[in-house]
């Protein structure tokens, strides 16, 4: 912790406070076996007015992306927020404690409700859409990027850029001229989760398979047997009972992510687009698709979680 807070001071992100007013500071392990230090923000952000400014939908960015664009890129920042300064009125807000003192920030926190917001809005208002079909035209739209990025003073992690590239890791998922599909770090990170003991381990297995059930075909249906013993009061939420059923739900969609092809096409807007869905007592399914040339694509499936499950036990 000494170390980081030395680190912040000399680069002037944060200064000493003699506010009254204190956030908890904690370190977390990163994935590289280094420590990154949070705030624990939630008071501040319980009394809040939220910024509405609208976050960048996945989905739609996924569909933006694909929409047969030859070459792509993209740009990470080095600490975005932290190249943000705050005004004097707002750092008079943000204190956290360490055991050495009590500190504020200079530039925009993580932890606090409106920072993603925020920064959001400083992107789109410098910032607009940039397609390119060439090479050239891609070339181009690099150096406008970078031109208009130094020109207002803001630095990239090389590590996180990537330029000409057909094919890029973005959200978790990869992205290329013909469709998207998961990235294989991330389908490896769940086929190595543990068959969950408790509640928090199911609801994590959930979650992480959620963030793709729309390359997985009747998900909301297999999953049934699992939704059932997690959609708990929080009375109950001890009550787990995880048996063979739930086990055997575990397994089928652990193969589902090794077997199937998990890989959606992007839309065509010269085709008409196909929507099929059915209902049963256990789930809702549906499917976008087209027929281009003969050949079924498939680029939408949706399995909301299961109808018979919906209410809280």
């Amino acid at each position: 912790m000494h170390k980081i807070i030395q680190e912040l001071l000399h680069f002037g992100l944060i200064r000493p406070s003699y506010s009254p007013h204190d956030a908890t500071a904690l370190l977390i392990p990163k994935n590289d076996g280094t420590w990154r230090m949070i705030v624990d923000y939630k008071k501040l952000n319980n009394i809040t007015i939220k910024d509405n400014h609208p976050l960048p939908n996945m989905e739609q960015a996924l569909q933006i992306l694909g929409a047969g664009y030859q070459f792509l890129f993209k740009l990470g920042m080095k600490s975005g927020f932290w190249q943000i300064p705050i005004k004097e009125e707002d750092i008079q807000i943000t204190p956290f404690i360490t055991p050495d003192s009590l500190y504020e920030w200079n530039v925009l926190a993580q932890g606090l409700k409106n920072s993603p917001p925020s920064f959001q809005r400083i992107m789109a208002d410098i910032l607009s859409l940039f397609y390119s079909q060439s090479f050239d035209e891609h070339l181009n739209n690099v150096i406008q990027v970078l031109s208009i990025l130094l020109q207002h003073n803001f630095q990239l992690n090389p590590v996180k850029c990537s330029i000409f590239q057909q094919k890029i890791d973005y959200l978790s998922h990869t992205i290329s001229v013909t469709g998207v599909k998961p990235t294989d770090e991330k389908i490896q990170a769940i086929i190595r989760l543990s068959e969950p003991k408790a509640l928090p381990e199911a609801n994590k297995f959930l979650g992480a398979l959620s963030w793709y059930r729309k390359f997985l075909p009747q998900f909301a249906t297999i999953a049934v047997p699992i939704y059932a013993i997690t959609n708990l009061t929080k009375l109950n939420r001890k009550k787990i009972s995880w048996r063979e059923p739930q086990r055997q739900t575990f397994l089928q969609l652990k193969e589902f992510l090794v077997n199937s092809p998990l890989f959606l096409d992007f839309p065509n807007d010269n085709y008409p687009v196909i929507l099929t869905i059915d209902a049963s007592k256990l789930g809702i399914g549906g499917i976008l698709q087209q027929i281009i040339n003969g050949e079924t694509k498939k680029f939408k499936l949706s399995s909301p979680c299961g109808l018979l499950y919906s209410k809280k036990i």
